[in-house]
């Protein structure tokens, strides 16, 4: 069986994530920023890389003429070098926004830190095609209760 490999790009979802803390939500939105930046610099590196080896004709090497429409789908066969040029190039254009607006996401934290928030509230993150879009304070679902055990051993004699 064989593996599949992701070349460029990032794993994108649309769902909610559930936080305890502020610091965590910011946290996880640094870390989301920086895996942004990471696959962005990435897929930047093979367009780059391509351009270079196809003596940086520009737009001529990024565009293919070898797609045709199979069902819903566009499928490039004759012409690989150049189709996948085009979609690495496509998939770099996308991650711009994404980026952008992740940033403008930290840069306005301060903000929402300062609202008046219950020492108790959790926080619903919800992130549209990666995006993050809306943040819930929750005040009825309070931080999950951590158990300790304490035992004291004897021995009998």
């Amino acid at each position: 069986m064989r593996r599949v490999i992701q070349e460029t790009g990032t794993t994108m979802y649309s769902g909610v994530v559930r936080f305890y803390s502020m610091i965590d939500v910011r946290k996880y939105l640094k870390g989301l920023l920086e895996q942004y930046q990471r696959d962005f610099d990435r897929s930047s590196n093979v367009i780059g890389s391509l351009l270079r080896t196809e003596g940086g004709k520009g737009m001529e090497v990024i565009m293919s003429k070898g797609w045709a429409k199979v069902g819903s789908m566009f499928v490039n066969v004759s012409d690989p070098e150049k189709g996948g040029m085009e979609v690495t190039f496509q998939l770099v254009t996308e991650m711009k926004p994404r980026i952008s607006k992740t940033e403008e996401v930290l840069k306005t934290f301060d903000t929402v830190e300062a609202l008046p928030i219950p020492a108790e509230a959790s926080f619903l993150l919800y992130l549209h095609s990666g995006i993050p879009e809306r943040l819930v304070i929750d005040t009825t679902e309070g931080r999950p209760e951590l158990f300790n055990f304490k035992g004291y051993f004897a021995t009998v004699q």
